[in-house]
């Protein structure tokens, strides 16, 4: 009896265990991808029937992202707006919000937050359609940054290469050069 009694605390005691194991790895939460913000620069900004036009923009949109990744780099920005409704969770589908930073001389800083959609290009200036969520965007102001919140940043597997220093989105766009 007393073999039996042990034998049957044994398996008790390794059905708890795997019990346990089974739990946490159940548990566990999936590895987060990186979170980017994108940033992109212009000399002068202009907002008018809700159009805000981002005049003699920088040429590319800076993006990086946080700890423990800090993955950072520019893309051009026909490129970057190319990416706009592709893949799951496009912009296009959710459109992201940013805040615009404007800088004016002897002015105090200020800024708006808003969201973005439709985006263009128009020789060297970056147009998007807003809806102000915060603050007030002026009809001009100069030395302007808009500040994009990516998220997870749309992102299509078949394009990941799996290089960790930069998003599979940001890769498709360097396929596309």
């Amino acid at each position: 009896m007393r073999v039996v009694k042990t034998t049957a605390m044994l398996a008790i005691m390794s059905l708890c265990a795997t019990a346990a194991n089974l739990a946490s790895a159940q548990t566990k939460a999936p590895p987060k991808s990186p979170q980017f913000l994108f940033v992109q620069t212009a000399k002068t900004v202009a907002f008018k029937d809700g159009v805000l036009t981002l005049q003699d923009a920088s040429p590319v949109t800076a993006f990086f992202s946080d700890r423990p990744d800090r993955i950072v780099g520019h893309v051009r920005n026909d490129l970057f707006l190319k990416q706009w409704s592709e893949g799951k969770n496009s912009f296009k589908e959710d459109p992201p919000n940013a805040v615009l930073s404007i800088f004016n001389e002897g002015a105090r800083p200020s800024g708006a937050i808003v969201v973005l959609s439709n985006p263009r290009i128009a020789g060297s200036n970056l147009l998007y359609d807003v809806r102000t969520l915060k603050g007030n965007l002026p009809a001009t102001a100069t030395e302007s940054t808009l500040f994009i919140d990516g998220g997870g940043a749309p992102c299509d597997p078949q394009f990941d290469t799996g290089d960790p220093g930069y998003p599979c989105w940001a890769q498709r766009a360097f396929a596309d050069r």
